[in-house]
């Protein structure tokens, strides 16, 4: 039997003693009294791995000290020993605030904890009864595993974007590593991994595999040469993430680690891109177009098809609003020569166009003024159509608007409109 627990069989049989037999009572450093009226034992300050007892029923609680130099994760077990005690054990700061309580099941209660360094109190009290009990408080001991952690830096990114990878060991054990294999997994469909570079955990100029990256996985294998080995945490290598699609797209590496000749599996801490599609902000296309009709100004994408149109307000001003890209902008009005410009729309700003005046005469809309357009007015003279033909627009067809005409004519379009 180990020393430790010979140390606690003594420390329980000692107690036993002096509970049942006419020994020794527990010492108190002082009292309080609660709001319920019990009187409160201040006992003495506790010890880890020790055996405590006390006496507590419902006028009477005890309260022990315990004080933490750094964070500790601990058990507080307590067994009743005599009468009909069922006991809660209650976890107070230095200022006697709750942390946290447990109600005892039966004779038994057990609070588990985890408490960053200070000054605390262990305050036990009757759920129901009352009795005599043994008080053990327990260090747990923090098992550090060795880790395999993937990295990513940003650790979200639009479509097309990329990231920075790094696969970190960390919590290495005394004596290092000789080698160690990574077997990365992720989605191929998300993202592509490529510029896998080691990062010198392992020394200098160290023998380094690569099988990959293909198929959504690969594997980097690294082993320190002239005996050197990766002896304090870090970095082992890096790599680039390209995103491809939306979505969250986990990257895993499984390693597996050599002390020197067999290699063990060690923990491995997977790391998620967030991926998302890119935020494209509209531009906008504004200009003056003028004319003595009502003018349209149309905004055509590349193919031909109509992005949107706009009609210029009484002072010829306009504001059509488009996704970022090239556009060919053209503003006409019934019997005039259209105009057409060429703009290039940039995301979240605005493209302003010259301010332009369309040329009357063109009444049968095929881009030239000639005696065909002023044939047009001869037939129609007096009437009030066709409107193309009413230059003017007032209403008549007439040597006024075969005014307009002849101030333009031979001229063709479209106008060029910067």
């Amino acid at each position: 039997m180990k020393v430790k627990n010979l140390f606690r069989v003594a420390m329980l049989i000692a107690t036993l003693v002096s509970v049942f037999g006419a020994g020794s009572q527990a010492y108190a450093q002082g009292s309080s009294t609660n709001t319920l009226g019990a009187q409160i034992i201040i006992r003495s300050t506790t010890f880890w791995d020790a055996v405590f007892n006390g006496n507590v029923n419902a006028n009477r609680y005890e309260r022990w000290a315990l004080q933490l130099v750094e964070g500790e994760n601990f058990t507080v077990s307590v067994i009743t020993t005599s009468g009909t005690l069922t006991p809660d054990i209650h976890l107070l700061d230095a200022n006697e605030n709750e942390i946290s309580v447990v109600s005892g099941s039966l004779s038994s209660a057990v609070l588990n904890a985890n408490q960053p360094a200070g000054d605390y109190f262990i305050q036990i009290q009757p759920k129901s009864g009352e009795g005599t009990y043994l008080m053990e408080i327990t260090r747990i001991e923090q098992v550090v595993e060795p880790t395999a952690s993937v990295v990513l830096n940003p650790a979200s990114v639009e479509v097309g974007g990329t990231s920075t990878g790094t696969l970190m060991l960390t919590n290495i054990p005394e004596g290092g590593y000789a080698s160690a294999e990574f077997t990365c997994t992720y989605n191929p469909a998300l993202i592509s991994i490529s510029n896998i570079a080691d990062s010198g955990l392992f020394g200098s100029d160290p023998a380094v595999a690569m099988s990959g990256p293909a198929d959504g996985s690969f594997v980097f294998a690294v082993a320190g040469t002239n005996s050197q080995r990766a002896t304090s945490d870090g970095a082992v290598f890096t790599f680039t993430v390209t995103a491809l699609a939306a979505g969250d797209a986990e990257i895993n590496c499984v390693a597996r680690v050599s002390t020197g000749g067999s290699l063990t599996t060690i923990a491995s801490v997977p790391a998620t891109l967030g991926i998302t599609e890119p935020v494209v902000l509209d531009g906008s296309l504004a200009g003056t177009a003028l004319a003595t009709k009502t003018v349209t100004v149309t905004l055509y994408n590349q193919d031909t098809t109509v992005q949107g149109t706009a009609t210029p307000d009484a002072n010829g001003n306009f504001s059509i609003t488009a996704p970022a890209g090239s556009y060919t902008a053209v503003a006409s009005a019934p019997g005039f020569l259209r105009a057409q410009a060429s703009p290039v729309l940039t995301s979240g700003a605005t493209t302003t166009l010259q301010s332009v005046t369309l040329l009357a005469g063109d009444i049968d809309g095929n881009d030239v003024i000639d005696q065909f357009d002023a044939l047009t007015i001869g037939i129609n003279y007096n009437l009030a159509a066709p409107a193309a033909a009413d230059l003017n627009n007032d209403g008549t067809i007439n040597v006024l608007d075969l005014e307009l005409l002849a101030a333009n004519y031979r001229l063709t379009g479209p106008l060029a409109w910067q």
